[in-house]
């Protein structure tokens, strides 16, 4: 048995250890471990914000604003706070048109539940004065300012701009370096896609002062603070008079025109029909919508200008004549005989014109487009040297131009050949629709006008691109945008010269297929084409390049199931380049003013991209 003066020592002992360890556990929490716990109870008070910047805005060469931003407001909630708050889940539910599970489904995809999450993006103004009268009664619930694309110009082309919408799962998880969230607004398509990263400019953070319930008491100035970054500014080279007229001149057909600027490479038009409104997809697209526009058998979400690719036909004819002439197959005296068609094995091989074109050397034979001219050449030339022309003028390979999903085409070299049809399974008859444009060759109405830029300046050329130069606010300076000269190898200014007087005859020559591209001041050469398509009509092609002698513009028409070119694509081609000669005579008269009001004085430097 204990003494009670024993009991009483222990029991004393007993007491003082555990006040001692309660001692030292004050301590730690409130000395040793007093940094981690404030800023927890920091966290807790306040609350940092995110400021999201305006996004870039997009001009025309001239300075005409083709994209800017208006203010759009997005309905966001803390889930950490919400989740927890019956009157907020309610509310939230009403305002979404959903169920309560539904909210709360939705903000468990935060991934931080402390921040606010984006539930629905552009809401009305119906929804933003519920907002404001019920703030104080919903804790976690509130609004942010975004910014929604617009287009003031009324030029829309979405194949060009593209359009911004909720970034998906698969773009977050590549994109987690940029500080990207659910809910945030990326360029879907087009230009808005392939400059997202520049157009989006740099997140800002403010922070702010809540009660016990999440309701915000004040603004605070606290360490981390960072001020947003607008995007950058973007002026093409796109002509906003020209890309109107051509999205007109294209209502109700399906094709489109690409015009090149050929001294630098510049795209001065880019249009692709039919098309769509992008402003569908500012908010979640509706199913009917999204229905209608991929079940449209007109495909409106494709680009034709860069996806798609065709037959080219007759504009093709110059690179056969470029490889006969520098390899001494034919000369400009050489003629070949055309009643109408030509016999090989025991199938007949027509020319468009039934009747035949007679005798033709190679200058008439690309005026009148003589398809039995070139079937001979054809077959004097072979598949190789074919193939490797082709491939010096850019077939079968991407332009680059600097906008997303472009294809290559297709290149039918012996290579190709054997591998579909067997080394013993084709003959060099397929050189007779191959020389014309025909066959398995696949071509874009990109290359296709790359490859106009090529003959127009006799070898050189520029890569396509859409973007003039560059507006840094964080810099202050523009950037312009500089393109090394390339050439087409091994081809003699005799050949130059011969390709360039078949196609001044198309335009300028009595019964020339292009005579519809005829401009009276301006001296246009061309070249018609049309492309026999196993799906229904033939698909009309034209390309030109003016002025004559000291070209500046290259264009490429291409309309589907239109027949044939000098009827359907060359009056469209013309009628660009009136439009385009006759600014350039208003601009010497009147110099155009470029509208760079918000970013006067900036200093301008040359910077490869």
């Amino acid at each position: 048995m204990f003494s009670q003066d024993r009991t009483t020592r222990v029991i004393q002992s007993v007491v003082a250890v555990a006040f001692f360890v309660l001692a030292a556990q004050l301590f730690r929490l409130q000395v040793v471990q007093q940094g981690k716990y404030q800023a927890q109870s920091e966290r807790n008070r306040i609350r940092r914000i995110r400021i999201e910047p305006p996004r870039g805005i997009i001009y025309d060469r001239h300075g005409t604003v083709l994209v800017e931003n208006r203010p759009s407001y997005t309905l966001s909630a803390t889930p950490s706070i919400c989740k927890k708050n019956q009157r907020s889940m309610e509310f939230l539910a009403q305002l979404m048109n959903v169920s309560v599970a539904d909210v709360r489904r939705e903000l468990n995809a935060a991934d931080n539940p402390f921040m606010p999450f984006k539930l629905r993006h552009n809401i009305d103004y119906a929804t933003l004065v519920q907002l404001e009268e019920h703030k104080l009664e919903v804790p976690g619930v509130t609004y942010e300012i975004e910014s929604r694309r617009v287009y003031p110009s009324g030029l829309k082309s979405p194949h060009v701009f593209g359009y911004t919408a909720e970034v998906s799962k698969t773009e977050l998880e590549k994109r987690r370096d940029q500080g990207m969230l659910p809910g945030d607004l990326v360029g879907k398509k087009g230009f808005e896609r392939q400059y997202d990263r520049d157009l989006r400019g740099q997140v800002g953070y403010n922070f702010i002062e809540v009660d016990a319930l999440g309701r915000e008491v004040r603004d605070l100035v606290a360490e981390g603070e960072q001020e947003a970054l607008r995007g950058k500014d973007f002026y093409l080279a796109l002509d906003a008079r020209l890309q109107t007229f051509a999205d007109s001149a294209f209502s109700g057909k399906r094709g489109g025109a690409v015009m090149v600027d050929t001294r630098d490479g510049g795209v001065l038009v880019l249009c692709s029909k039919p098309d769509f409104d992008p402003e569908l997809f500012t908010t979640a697209i509706s199913n009917e919508n999204w229905q209608k526009l991929i079940n449209d058998p007109d495909k409106p979400l494709y680009d034709r200008m860069l996806q798609s690719t065709y037959p080219p036909g007759s504009v093709y004819k110059m690179i056969a004549a470029a490889a006969a002439l520098e390899n001494h197959k034919v000369d400009l005296s050489t003629y070949f005989s055309c009643h109408g068609g030509m016999q090989f094995g025991n199938r007949l091989f027509r020319c468009w014109l039934s009747s035949g074109h007679g005798a033709v050397t190679l200058h008439d034979a690309l005026k009148y487009s003589c398809d039995v001219y070139f079937y001979n050449v054809g077959l004097r030339i072979g598949i190789d040297l074919w193939a490797d022309y082709s491939h010096r003028f850019g077939m079968g390979q991407l332009t680059r131009i600097d906008l997303p999903g472009e294809e290559k085409g297709l290149l039918p070299d012996r290579t190709y050949l054997d591998r579909v049809f067997g080394k013993k399974g084709w003959t060099n008859g397929m050189m007779l629709n191959l020389a014309i444009g025909q066959g398995d060759l696949l071509t874009t109405p990109v290359q296709i006008a790359q490859y106009t830029m090529m003959i127009a300046n006799r070898g050189s050329y520029y890569q396509l691109h859409m973007v003039d130069k560059i507006f840094d606010p964080k810099t202050k300076q523009f950037f312009r945008q500089k393109f090394p000269v390339k050439t087409v190898s091994g081809i003699s200014p005799g050949t130059w010269d011969a390709i360039h007087e078949g196609m001044y005859r198309v335009v300028n020559g009595a019964g020339g297929t292009g005579r519809n591209s005829f401009l009276n001041d301006v001296v246009v050469a061309g070249k018609t084409g049309s492309a026999q398509n196993p799906h229904g009509e033939t698909h009309a092609w034209f390309i030109a390049f003016a002025p004559y002698e000291k070209p500046e513009v290259a264009v490429c028409v291409m309309i589907e199931n239109a027949g044939g070119g000098g009827a359907a694509a060359a009056p469209i081609a013309g009628k660009l380049l009136r439009l385009y000669f006759d600014q350039q005579k208003a601009a010497v008269a009147k110099p155009l003013k470029i509208q760079e009001a918000s970013t006067a004085g900036a200093l301008v430097t040359a910077r490869g991209r």
